[in-house]
Order: structure tokens, then C-alpha cells, then sequence
């Protein structure tokens, strides 16, 4: 049983490096954080956050990139009852050579430090959805990669959602395109290994090598 559970494992690893070797980060031109009181942070220590473009276009923000990041402006916080949400589109500009996710996350604490975590909900442009915590280097599947019809699809002009993370009636969820994909009782997201709280930080999050235009994040009390 532990020679086959290990050869299991070494056939994953191989497989998650080839898959890196084969659609590495893409240099993205005129890269960096470039919007006034906007910040960033990559999955891994050896990405470098400066290979996100991230800038203001029109009514909304334009991110581009590179490795996978979550980005955000501290003064962006909910607290209470709250539905953050933006509408996203993936654009035929994206070059990543399998499915890759985009969304919005809440909860935010610790942001640039060793102990960052917050919850996120992203769609992947291909009808899927995915709801995942961060604690620190850690991730926690809430739900898993699932097909919804609420989602969208790409096309010639890509994919364009509307993502809502939301805090009510004692419960945390999320919404795509005003179809609920997720939802658990806050009290059960809280604590150790789990959420600090609800109340936090919000922003963006990106899988590597996407081209995502994004109008908002918003945030409304309910």
C-alpha cells in the first residue's frame, strides 16, 4: 500500500512539473502593480508579483499576468452583513494552455505576511466554478472545480461573469450571476485553520497567464 500511495504521489509531482514546464508564467509587457493604493501577492515566494500588470482601464481595472496573485487596496474592508462582488470578463487575450480561475476573495487579514488567509470564489471561464480557503501556504477545497450552468462559457469575445461574495443571515456564500454556487454557516468558517473572521479585506484573484478586465469590486451592506 505505501509503495503504490508513493508512486501515486511522485506521478502527481511529475505531472504538476510538467505541467509548469509546458505554460511557464508569461513575461507580460509594461508589468507592475500600477493603480494608486493597489498591492499584490503571489502564490509562491519565488514569483514575482512585478511580472502582474494590474493598471485602471475605462470605468474598470485591466489585469494581466503572469504568475498566480491576489491583489487588492486595504482600504477596501467589509464588515457585517456585506455582498462584495464584480463583473469579470477572460478575454481571447489569455494564453494559458489549460483552465485556469479568476474571481474575488473576502476575509482578508495578513496579507503580505506569513500568515495570510481568506476565502475565495472564482469561475474559470469554461462553466466551472470553485470555492477554496487560504491559511497561510495552505488551501482548503470548500467546493471543488464544479460545473454550473449560472457560468459562462468562452466565445469569440470571451467570458463575462458576475461574481458576488456575499455575508447574511449567519451564513458566508457566493453567487454567479445571481445564481447562488456556494453558501456554509459563518460560524463553521471561522477559527483555527479556518477563517480569522468574515469581516476583512477584499479584493481580486487570478490564476497565471489570464488577460481579465473587471468592473468594481463593489461592496453594499445587506
Amino acid at each position: 500500500m505505501r509503495l503504490v500511495l508513493g508512486g501515486v504521489i511522485i506521478t502527481l509531482l511529475a505531472a504538476e512539473v510538467g505541467m509548469a514546464q509546458a505554460d511557464p508564467d508569461r513575461s507580460v509587457s509594461g508589468s507592475g502593480i500600477q493603480v494608486k493604493g493597489w498591492q499584490g501577492r503571489t502564490d509562491r515566494s519565488e514569483q514575482k508579483i512585478g511580472d502582474v500588470k494590474f493598471v485602471e482601464m475605462g470605468t474598470g481595472y485591466h489585469l494581466t499576468g503572469g504568475p498566480h496573485a491576489i491583489v487588492w487596496n486595504n482600504a477596501n474592508r467589509a464588515t457585517g452583513e456585506y455582498t462584495v462582488k464584480a463583473r469579470m470578463t477572460k478575454t481571447p487575450r489569455s494564453t494559458s494552455a489549460h483552465e485556469e480561475s479568476y474571481g474575488l476573495f473576502i476575509g482578508g487579514s495578513d496579507l503580505n505576511g506569513g500568515k495570510q488567509n481568506y476565502l475565495y470564489c472564482v469561475v474559470f471561464g469554461s462553466g466551472n466554478v470553485m470555492v477554496r480557503h487560504r491559511d497561510g501556504g495552505d488551501t482548503h477545497t470548500l467546493l471543488g472545480k464544479t460545473a454550473n450552468a449560472a457560468a459562462s462559457k468562452m466565445g469569440e469575445r470571451g467570458a463575462t461573469d458576475e461574481v458576488a461574495m456575499w455575508v447574511r443571515s449567519g451564513r458566508v456564500g457566493c453567487s454567479v450571476n445571481g445564481t447562488e454556487v456556494f453558501s456554509a454557516a459563518a460560524a463553521d468558517m471561522i477559527g483555527p485553520g479556518k477563517l480569522v473572521s468574515t469581516d476583512g479585506v477584499y479584493g481580486i484573484r487570478a490564476s497565471h497567464n489570464l488577460d481579465i478586465h473587471i468592473e468594481g469590486p463593489t461592496v453594499t451592506k445587506n
